[in-house]
């Protein structure tokens, strides 16, 4: 549904993280067909969703919303499934690309799943009436250590200044819309530089400058059903309620008129969407361009530094675990040798000696991949994202 407003025509975008992780997430089909049917009957234009992993996943909300949203793109680049993103869109979707992270995680850290996603950013050129879009939609990095110092800090700044850069190269409209679960909150530097990078202002906070009494939490918070404690004191208290989802856009052509915090609890149900809220933004796109085109912006000195800072002790925590896997690399190679010099001198029996051999030689192996391989590549990405960091630092107005 579009409708006319003066000389523009507004625009209803929805962003929202489905939570659907494959063994993980609870009622993923279930879910998903209440939202099939809460987007039929609703006037988004534009819906980027996070979190929609496997293809069966995918193809359940794309089939299901087809009749509304005829035009839809679900991206495929992960080791194992995809990064998760689908663009559904009532305009024709003309052209798409998808740009991976250089920095997204380890490979070891299974559970946490995002180095094996292939996250990163895509973009999908939606053919508008009025104009071209260029909608991009993302999912950064996640923080896995909610106390003390998060060892995927340094990823994220690099993923949020790689999305900017991103952008700025690969945009050629002047209506830009960034959307996703940025796992980010407003005050940290990976969003700072973000929008400092980007120049794009966050639909939100635009709408509703005040913090304190309307942050616009849209994780952990008192309206999704799955959480152990739902109480505003206690998840608010702790620090658990974030806002960590956003909409993002230029002002070139558009304008934000409404932003809210939307898809809680399921009407008629006892669970809610999505372990996340959607964030639900409505624009109006001016037919002519009246206002200065989107315009990368330098970072401030404040911004840049910081995010040096972060990126630095990256750096020092990836050397510091190279150093540590080729000590284990190192003992296993040593306790294997020494299993050859028992073999040899018969000193226990031979199956035993057989089994102890396989072992030790297939884990100093992998360790041995991980060390060429992955560290390798993982040590050299950093050192390029601390050399962009330090030109940033230098330059910073």
């Amino acid at each position: 549904m579009v409708s006319t407003l003066g000389m523009g025509t507004t625009i209803k975008v929805l962003s929202l993280n489905m939570w659907g992780v494959p063994f993980a997430s609870k009622k993923i089909k279930q879910r998903s067909e209440h939202l099939i049917e809460h987007l039929l009957a609703s006037e988004y234009q534009i819906v980027g969703l996070q979190e929609v992993f496997t293809s069966w996943h995918a193809k359940l909300i794309q089939d299901g919303v087809k009749s509304i949203f005829g035009h839809s793109h679900w991206f495929r680049s992960g080791s194992l499934g995809s990064p998760g993103l689908l663009v559904l869109s009532r305009y024709p979707i003309i052209e798409i690309a998808f740009h991976p992270f250089a920095l997204n995680g380890y490979p070891q850290r299974v559970a946490h799943g995002d180095w094996w996603a292939g996250k990163g950013v895509g973009l999908c050129r939606i053919d508008h009436p009025l104009s071209t879009i260029d909608f991009y939609l993302t999912h950064i990095h996640a923080n896995y250590t909610h106390t003390g110092y998060d060892m995927y800090t340094g990823h994220r700044v690099s993923q949020m200044y790689c999305m900017a850069k991103y952008m700025a190269r690969s945009s050629t409209s002047d209506a830009v819309i960034a959307v996703g679960d940025f796992n980010c909150v407003e005050d940290e530097v990976a969003t700072e530089i973000f929008i400092e990078a980007s120049g794009l202002t966050d639909s939100y906070r635009e709408l509703h400058p005040d913090k304190i009494n309307d942050p616009g939490y849209t994780n952990d918070t008192p309206e999704c059903s799955w959480r152990a404690d739902t109480s505003m004191a206690t998840l608010c208290s702790n620090g658990t309620c974030k806002r960590i989802d956003y909409i993002f856009y230029n002002r070139s052509k558009l304008s934000c008129t409404d932003c809210q915090v939307v898809m809680g609890k399921i009407p008629g149900q006892t669970f809610s969407y999505s372990d996340h809220m959607g964030v639900s933004t409505t624009f109006v796109l001016q037919p002519e361009n009246d206002r200065p085109a989107m315009r990368p912006a330098k970072l401030s000195k404040s911004t840049a530094k910081s995010a040096l800072e972060h990126i630095e002790r990256s750096v020092k925590a990836t050397r510091a675990d190279t150093t540590q896997k080729l000590i284990i690399w190192t003992v296993l190679t040593l306790l294997w040798c020494g299993v050859i010099v028992v073999a040899v001198l018969d000193l226990v029996p031979s199956v035993v000696v057989a089994l102890l051999a396989s072992v030790l030689s297939a884990c100093a192996t992998a360790v041995f991949w991980y060390l060429v391989i992955f560290s390798r590549t993982e040590s050299s990405k950093f050192s390029e994202a601390l050399q962009e960091m330090q030109v940033l630092a230098r330059f910073a107005e």
